[in-house]
């Protein structure tokens, strides 16, 4: 008989007080990053966040593709809501690795602003080399309004190396999905 493991869970999520709002209110249009293993996985991965919140939801492959992200903040930023996006979700692939565990602590400064943890996260994706093959994924997700200019819910999912991309996904969202709505952020 075999037993069953969860394939994801949440190691440490944090939410901003008072945050408690339906995000079918707070986010009328927002844009979903993924910097995951590889440009297959990210689009996987964006694909599955947009159709959880369909319209309202954009790839970010299909979106910043035509932007050139390489100016200051402010610029993007401005772009973003000239564009009518009021929400951004940045998920990203922190370890590979089954052996270490992660230690909650204090956030950097560069975790204020999407902008700021995008610029900072966004190397590591584009270097083949930084994921090797692992038993684990640590997953952290940050969800940002650019209304209030401000990180609203950060969480980090551990989730089984599975060799299908979707189902490992698919456990993920559906991990960080649970979680926020326990936590009230959406219905």
């Amino acid at each position: 008989m075999q037993s069953c493991v969860p394939t994801a869970h949440i190691e440490n999520e944090w939410s901003a007080p008072d945050q408690k709002i339906d995000s079918t209110k707070m986010f009328q249009k927002i844009l979903f990053v993924a910097l995951l293993k590889d440009n297959p996985t990210r689009r996987i991965a964006e694909d599955k966040l947009v159709a959880e919140v369909r319209p309202r939801g954009v790839a970010s492959y299909s979106y910043l593709g035509a932007v050139n992200t390489t100016p200051n903040e402010g610029l993007i930023a401005d772009r973003l809501r000239q564009d009518g996006f009021d929400g951004v979700v940045v998920m990203r692939l922190a370890e590979v690795d089954k052996n270490k565990n992660y230690v909650p602590g204090s956030y950097p400064s560069y975790y204020s602003s999407w902008y700021g943890y995008y610029s900072s996260s966004y190397p590591a994706f584009s270097d083949p080399k930084y994921y090797a093959p692992g038993g684990f994924y640590t997953i952290e997700t940050n969800v940002y309004s650019l209304v209030q200019n401000k990180l609203v819910w950060t969480g980090v999912t551990s989730a089984v190396n599975f060799t299908d991309t979707n189902k490992m996904m698919d456990n993920v969202i559906s991990m960080i999905r649970q979680r926020m709505k326990s936590q009230g952020l959406i219905k």
